[in-house]
Formats: C-alpha cells, structure tokens, sequence
C-alpha cells in the first residue's frame, strides 16, 4: 500500500529568506559585541609588552650602572678636533645587556658619524645597517620601525651600501624638567628653535653644562620617584584651523642615525647644532596636540631637526608608559596634573611624589 504526503506535512528543505536575515542580524550582533573585546584584549596584550620591553631596558640602565659606576649619558660631545663626527647614542650603550653584544662590539665611538649626515664616516655601520632591537620598540606604534638613510662617500669606501637601513626607538631617555633652574642659569639654556636645553633630569649628555655621567646618587629625589624614560610611540596630532588635523612624526629618534645618534654632539648647547635626539625633557604634557607642528618651539622639528622636548605621547588609549629611574614602569594617564608631571621628571627638585 502507497502512503500518501499531503503538503502540509511535508519537512523544510532550507531556511526562509526571513529565517535567514534574522540568524545574519544575530550573528552581526554578536560580532560587532565580541570585535571590542577582542581588540581590548589585544591592546591589553601589547600595553604588557611595552611594559616588559621598557623593564628590559630599566635592567639594561641598571646593569650599566653596575659595570660604570653612571648611568648611561645621552651623548658626548664631539671634540672640537673632529667636527664631522657625530657621537652615539645612550641606546648604543645599554645594548649588550639587551642581549645585543655582536652589534655593541661594531660600535667606534670616537671619531665616528653617527648620524650618517655631512661629510662624516660611519665607522659602526656594519653592526647597525638593518639591526632590529624589539626591545626599543612599542607593539602597538603605527609608526614605521626604520628610516633609511644616504651613505656618505667615506662610509661607503669602507663597503657600505649606498642605503642604510636604521632602526627608530620607541621610547626616550627623559633630560628633565623644562625651563628649571633656567633663570639661575644653572639647569637649563635657551637654543633657540630648538627649545630649552634642560639638565634636570636623568638621561644627560655630557658637554660643557654637564661634565660627566650622572650616578645614582645624583638622583637626589629617589629612583623610585624619578622618570628617566618615557614613550614616544604615536603621531603628534596637530589641530589645523579648519578643524582638521595632521599627523607628524616629531619622536626624538626619527632623524639622522635614528636610536643610534645622540644628536648634534656640539659642546655648547646653545651651539647651532646642538639639537638632541633620543632624549628630551618634558614641556607639554602627556599627547600634548598643538595648533602647530613646532608650537612652542622645541616640541616639534625644526628645519627637519628634532627638538629638545619633543612631546611623549603613545598609542594606548588615556596615556603612556614611564620607566622610573628605579626599574619599575607605570602608565601615566594624560590626564594628569602638568606640575606632578614636571616633578616626577627632575630628578633634584626635592620634592617626592609616590601616588600618582
């Protein structure tokens, strides 16, 4: 016998068009609450990564200590007997306590450019073209990793290729307050375009200011209390008239030599090219946005040259990471008072500050 199927009874082959649009809004709910999270997480993971990376260099500092009896200065300056020289940065010289001891051993330090600019020789290229350190660098910058760079004809000689590639850092050593002690004349001198050269704080060259390597003992406030590097990891944001904006790269590593050159290396820092890179003292506050590239003048580039308190700012969200002089990191929120800022930065202001 044959039984029959009415229609009625007959089982759905496939959803409706209706059942379908409904199971696509929910799973479009579901994805637009989960991809929050899941970005979250991900900062979460990178902001733990900065941190490490600024610890590894907080141990860097310190094993430098350990082995000099200083903290690593930010440059030296040239000798007035090699003007075409350009001097290493404080980074070179905590590289072989970051595990980077084969490019350390490449680095001459007297009598080398290291900026690859001008009519100097790059002695150290060879431990440098191409060198990658993770350790200097936020994961979560948008910012390009490395600049490259014309060889000059000298270093070229010595088999160089016609481009450099160099490494950029994320974070900078911190040279003080701005302006403290500027009207004593004894922490601070006015250059020009390029801001105030600021002697109250930790990461310092040694010149005609400042005669040699700090101490420990020099951080009379305490490590604890005290900011020696802080990030520089995001663009500055400028706020134009019209209500746009425009980003720049102003970080105090992105110019000639990029992490490996301290700058201008004049003993005099009030001299025309006593500009300083990979270092900076804070005159702005934390993602400081100007109404223009170079305004005030030094936290930004001028004539392409980096500026003397370039802004420290990050690419996480409410503010940036700070490596006391001490080891320890703390992310600071942009929102803090500018004054407790500026204190926690010098480093012989005689005022302690532990909660922030």
């Amino acid at each position: 016998m044959i039984k029959k199927f009415s229609r009625t009874n007959r089982h759905h082959d496939a959803f409706t068009l209706v059942e379908l649009l409904v199971v696509i809004a929910i799973i479009g709910v579901l994805v637009g609450l989960l991809l929050p999270a899941v970005q979250a997480a991900r900062e979460a993971a990178r902001r733990m990564q900065c941190s490490n990376n600024m610890k590894q260099i907080g141990l860097a500092v310190h094993m430098y200590h350990d082995t000099f009896t200083a903290i690593p200065p930010a440059s030296f300056a040239k000798a007035s007997t090699d003007p075409n020289s350009l001097p290493a940065s404080w980074l070179v010289r905590i590289l072989p306590y970051m595990e980077q001891s084969a490019a350390y051993e490449r680095a001459v330090f007297a009598g080398s450019d290291w900026g690859n600019r001008g009519n100097g020789i790059n002695q150290s290229w060879q431990g440098f073209h191409k060198l990658i350190v993770e350790t200097i660098n936020c994961p979560s910058s948008p910012l390009p990793m490395t600049r490259t760079e014309t060889a000059r004809p000298g270093t070229v000689a010595l088999g160089a290729p016609d481009q450099l590639e160099t490494q950029i850092s994320s974070y900078a050593g911190i040279s003080g307050e701005y302006g403290y002690g500027y009207s004593t004349g004894t922490s601070a001198w006015w250059n020009g375009y390029f801001g105030m050269a600021d002697y109250s704080g930790c990461i310092l060259p040694v010149d005609s200011k400042n005669s040699r390597p700090l101490r420990f003992a020099s951080v009379m406030d305490g490590l604890s209390n005290t900011f020696a590097v802080g990030e520089q990891a995001n663009f500055k944001l400028v706020r134009n008239a019209d209500g746009t904006t425009s980003e720049y790269d102003h970080r105090s590593s992105n110019f000639y030599g990029g992490a490996w050159c301290g700058g201008g290396g004049d003993a005099d820092p009030k001299a025309l090219y006593g500009y300083r890179q990979n270092y900076a003292s804070v005159r702005r506050g934390i993602n400081f946005s100007p109404t223009a590239a170079n305004n005030p003048w030094g936290t930004g580039q001028n004539g392409g040259w980096p500026g003397n308190h370039s802004i420290f700012n990050s690419a996480h969200p409410g503010g940036a990471q700070f490596l006391r002089m001490d080891g320890s990191v703390q992310f600071v929120t942009e929102n803090i008072n500018f004054q407790t800022l500026s204190k926690l930065v010098n480093r012989r202001d005689g005022e302690t500050i532990e909660e922030i």
